[in-house]
């Protein structure tokens, strides 16, 4: 994920500070021969059509979305003097000899014939079937012109996350995609506007529809049956450069945030300590369910918001480059602007040079990684277009990019051998460089070919000025909203960290992040450490002990068919790569507390522990899990794989208690041991022939069989 920073300059003309212009520093700002033509239409929210779609059939409990909690005490829901059916408590965490009874009823039928009129409605009550949402409200843009990326603008929100997806060529509908935010606040610019605020455009790829649907904390605006969202339809309008209601010199409130994984060494990683009480995931705060008639917080937010569609054109730079065949501290094969298509009339202003460069800074792109390598350029114009134009940052903000085919791109005006100051981490893009890798690196691992391309080209450019790759560096910060250090102080980072070291971000993505070490020693002439290049089979990890996961030196950049540990076992039971788990993105890796290990598949993962052994965790139950904190949450380590017991119920044991997702309304519960734990003392004192008095009071009844039993009173994992 790109993150924004704040660039002051004094003047649209180079500013040039220890040294002369660079032989490119020229105004180019008339469109190249070969410059390709890039679009974007602005589209306010507001006035797009609305429609439900249901949690589970459209994929959103997938990706972690849910509704409201519904107020119980406000539906006639009549009582029901029956023992609960066997699988509602989970399995595992109540003795069976205190479980309620699931044996049919041994009372006699009642004799008082069935009311054909049904209960008389309570005052202040609706009915059920009337105030159960049917899913979440969503905005769908349909345009006769086609387009690949999407991008969302605002004048000022805070901790919403968007979704996106596109219609297929086929009429189906794609992947659920997160629009990452863009960090920061608006640049102060010389004769300028304040820029507008925005998430990064997701590669869509060719489409003439996309869906849109915002959460808050993971809560969508529920739809009820029968209800028509507003607007229902309106007419698309169309803007140049959004307006901002933020001043010059303000600070911008912080929008848009993402769900996280923890990674070794991840400074953005779970604390250790405790979290308060309360919710802990995304579903943590709710909205309060509201009327169609009277728009909530969630839906006064949504009407803010403009869709950027981006049609970045057709052809630019031809793929295939691939891995870059130069000795370490040689400049690699690089695709320069004018080669991928570059309009320089959409340049505002001339670069800015640094005096000097002390530290590289690696970003990703977030979006989609499902591109070819001739749509790299593609991707790359849309970027440019939409930071330089849509941002008003005058330019792309990053100095370098990088795609999964290892094809390296040129960013920022000015010569890759100059200090041309960009616009990529907020308080520090004085004296660094910024480097994206293209793709969301949070749940796929960057490609061999991405590590080696990024740890080439920062081993030549920090050999240019005389920099340590494996050293750290010292920068000031000037300052910024999302920056981890005040202005003025000093940090001590590595020479090549991650965004996230500088800013609360999630850049460059969990998976991303953890690739540091990797590119630091490619940078360093250890070209071999980027891995085996994904076309080449990659070599078994023979040395590990059978039942033992995998974590032996040269082990395969991702998990292998031919591994013998618990994981690539439990793997291979459920049919491996063609099975339910899908492809394995990623090898081996430990938790940050170094007890377990788990390895990314395409539609899951499995976690390992001597005490839990080989588990499954995927779907909405992983999205709870992981936004509770994974293996560092209250829950613990999963100890079972999902059951089914009840239909529509699906649950997973976890170590210290478990969760309870129903298919229905994708809302995923959670059930704390602990509570379980007392819950059990209490029935085991009370069944206790000790605890019982020898002539019971009058008052005192014993419940007849098959009444109901308390349970635990639980709420949305939170």
């Amino acid at each position: 994920m790109a993150a924004v920073a704040a660039v002051v300059v004094a003047s649209p003309v180079a500013v040039l500070v220890g040294g002369s212009a660079p032989d490119n520093a020229v105004d180019q700002r008339t469109p190249a021969s070969d410059a390709i033509s890039t679009t974007i239409r602005q589209v306010s929210l507001d006035t797009v059509p609305s429609t439900v779609l249901d949690l589970v059939r459209s994929g959103l409990a997938g990706v972690g979305v849910t509704l409201p909690p519904l107020d119980l005490l406000k539906l006639q829901i009549p009582d029901i003097a029956r023992a609960l059916p066997p699988g509602v408590l989970p399995t595992g965490l109540i003795p069976p000899e205190l479980l309620p009874s699931t044996a049919p009823s041994t009372m006699a039928p009642s004799t008082t014939a069935p009311s054909t009129t049904g209960p008389a409605p309570s005052a202040g009550r609706t009915p059920a079937s009337a105030a159960v949402p049917a899913g979440a409200v969503v905005k769908e843009i349909t345009r006769k012109d086609p387009f690949s990326m999407i991008a969302l603008t605002w004048d000022g929100l805070s901790d919403t996350t968007a979704f996106v997806r596109a219609r297929q060529p086929d009429g189906s509908w794609g992947k659920w995609y997160s629009a990452d935010p863009v960090d920061g606040g608006p640049a102060v610019r010389a004769g300028r506007a304040p820029t507008s605020q925005g998430t990064e455009p997701v590669w869509v790829g060719n489409t003439k529809a996309v869906q849109v649907v915002v959460t808050k904390d993971g809560v969508a605006t529920p739809g009820v049956e029968g209800a028509k969202p507003a607007p229902s339809a309106g007419a698309t309008a169309t803007t140049t450069v959004p307006e901002m209601s933020v001043a010059p010199g303000e600070i911008a409130p912080r929008a848009f945030t993402v769900p996280r994984a923890p990674v070794q060494g991840d400074p953005m990683a779970p604390a250790a300590t405790p979290a308060p009480p309360g919710p802990t995931t995304t579903a943590s705060a709710p909205a309060p369910m509201t009327t169609p008639s009277t728009p909530n917080a969630l839906e006064k937010v949504v009407s803010t918001l403009k869709a950027a569609l981006i049609d970045p054109g057709a052809g630019g730079a031809p793929g295939g480059l691939g891995l870059p065949a130069v000795l370490p501290g040689q400049q690699p094969p690089i695709i320069t602007r004018a080669q991928w298509g570059a309009d320089e009339s959409k340049r505002c202003q001339q670069p800015t040079y640094d005096p000097g460069l002390k530290a590289a800074v690696v970003h990703h792109t977030a979006g989609n990684n499902d591109y070819t390598a001739e749509q790299s350029a593609e991707i790359v114009r849309g970027i440019y277009a939409y930071h330089a134009q849509t941002l008003g940052w005058c330019d792309i903000g990053y100095n370098a990019l990088v795609d999964k085919y290892g094809q390296i791109f040129e960013g920022a005006f000015g010569g890759l051998d100059k200090n041309v100051q960009g616009t990529h981490t907020g308080g520090f893009n004085r004296d660094t460089v910024g480097v994206a890798m293209i793709g969301n690196y949070n749940e796929v691992a960057p490609s061999p070919e991405t590590i080696r391309s990024v740890g080439s080209f920062l081993g030549w450019r920090l050999k240019l000025a005389g920099l340590d790759p494996k050293a750290n560096a010292q920068l000031t910060s000037i300052g910024f909203d999302t920056a981890k250090f005040g202005a003025g102080e000093t940090s001590n980072l590595p020479m090549i960290s991650g965004h996230r070291d500088y800013d609360n971000t999630e850049c460059p993505g969990t998976l991303g992040y953890a690739a540091l070490p990797q590119i630091r020693d490619v940078a360093a002439g250890n070209l071999a450490a980027a891995g085996t290049p994904s076309a080449a089979p990659t070599a078994p990890s023979s040395s590990v002990a059978p039942g033992a996961p995998s974590t032996s030196p040269g082990a395969a950049d991702v998990l292998s068919t031919t591994d013998v540990g618990a994981i690539a076992k439990k793997w291979l039971s459920l049919g491996g790569a063609t099975g339910t788990l899908g492809q394995a993105q990623t090898p081996e890796m430990t938790t940050p507390d170094g007890t377990a290990k788990y390895v990314n598949f395409s539609d899951g993962k499995i976690y390992w522990s001597k005490e839990t052994g080989a588990q499954v965790v995927q779907g909405a139950i992983e999205k709870a899990w992981g936004a509770a904190g994974f293996e560092k949450s209250a829950l613990g380590m999963p100890v079972s794989g999902e059951t089914d017991a009840v239909t529509g119920i699906i649950t997973q044991a976890f170590q210290f208690g478990s969760l309870v997702f129903n298919k229905t309304t994708g809302v995923v519960v959670k059930v704390i041991k602990a509570f379980v734990d007392e819950f059990t003392r209490s029935m085991r004192d009370q069944l206790s022939p000790a605890a019982r008095p020898a002539t019971p009071p009058a008052a005192a009844t014993t419940p007849p069989a098959g009444a109901p039993v308390p349970v635990p009173t639980t709420g949305p994992v939170g």
